[in-house]
């Protein structure tokens, strides 16, 4: 079994909800496929197009613009644009004028989903996904997580990390992405033999709770669990610092509030091409550990005595078995 294989998802209780930023792209209904809206969002101002279509079927276009009311709400009138240039034809100035339609509302419920309404209707949209997968395979590259501990210390109170995730594989019958805490970002192509071995790193989806968990081997005494929700580019959530052979207490009192953005697109960490900054690799320094400070009741409950004498694989081994058994032994 490898080591990678670090698994230990028995999350028992419903996470709260965080903040977010919605996303700019390009954004659907998979049941009207033909149709899209582009979203461009900077800073709290929206401005969104419509690729839609008129009465007798001939593609027409509406936009939209105005601040973001709160974290995730839009309300605005909708313009037609007419007359304006063919392609590559000399450029002539469109008319736009208020479309009489009504107000659109578009209020997003996560980075990448939002429900609109329009005309007396209301469908859900969500950013359309051209290449990277499904919510694990979409993990796949590297990615760059700030946690926030100001609530514990005294001292720094923002902690990062840096996880790539290189692959996506079957075990035990379970799909997980896998990967390691990365050694520097310097090093642009894979995981390194060190960072494999001392900080693997894997993670599964929960479908039911719709977010991404990601265990993380600290050290030889600490596992780090992040629970996110993802969108493309970015995730929210919240991390767990806590001694192996405990459960964590997963709820937002006792976690790190975190942020990651991705940092390099898998096709760079697969070959070193694509999109992120190239730079040549260097010597590694030696792995490290995150070292958060403690979080009050964070320890959970004991299931079991961690062996020092025990090597890093055999211990992530027996994690994974012993939550592997207590979730079968859980079913009804």
């Amino acid at each position: 079994m490898k080591k990678t294989t670090l698994l230990l998802m028995l999350m028992l209780c419903s996470m709260p909800s965080w903040s977010f930023t919605p996303e700019s792209g390009l954004y659907w209904n998979s049941d009207e496929p033909g149709s899209g809206y582009n979203f461009e969002i900077q800073d709290n101002f929206f401005f969104g197009v419509f690729y839609v279509y008129d009465d007798l079927g001939l593609p027409y276009w509406y936009t939209t613009s105005g601040f973001i009311d709160g974290n995730a709400f839009f309300e605005g009138d909708l313009y037609i644009s007419e007359d304006g240039p063919c392609l590559a034809c000399d450029w002539q100035p469109a008319t736009t004028f208020d479309s009489g339609l009504g107000k659109v509302r578009i209020d997003f419920l996560t980075e990448t989903t939002a429900t609109m309404e329009l005309l007396g209707q209301q469908i859900f949209i969500e950013r359309f996904n051209f290449f990277l997968g499904n919510e694990l395979d979409k993990m796949r590259g590297e990615w760059q997580v700030v946690m926030d501990a100001s609530e514990y210390t005294d001292g720094n109170p923002f902690y990062g990390d840096v996880l790539v995730f290189e692959q996506s594989e079957r075990i035990q019958g379970v799909d997980m992405v896998t990967g390691c805490r990365a050694e520097s970002t310097v090093y642009y192509v894979t995981c390194t033999d060190d960072a494999r071995f001392y900080n693997s790193m894997a993670a599964i989806y929960d479908p039911v709770n719709e977010r991404l968990e990601i265990v993380v081997d600290d050290d030889d005494d600490h596992w780090l669990l992040y629970v996110v929700y993802t969108g493309t580019r970015q995730f929210d959530g919240a991390a767990y610092y806590y001694e192996k052979g405990t459960d964590p207490l997963v709820d937002i009192e006792n976690g790190y509030l975190t942020r990651g953005f991705r940092s390099a697109s898998k096709s760079f960490i697969d070959s070193g091409v694509g999109p992120n900054k190239k730079t040549p690799a260097t010597n590694q320094s030696a792995p490290r550990s995150v070292g958060l400070p403690h979080v009050h009741g964070q320890s959970g409950n004991k299931s079991s005595k961690s062996d020092n004498s025990t090597s890093n694989r055999e211990l992530l081994e027996n994690y994974l078995l012993q939550q592997v058994a207590r979730k079968k032994a859980a079913q009804p």
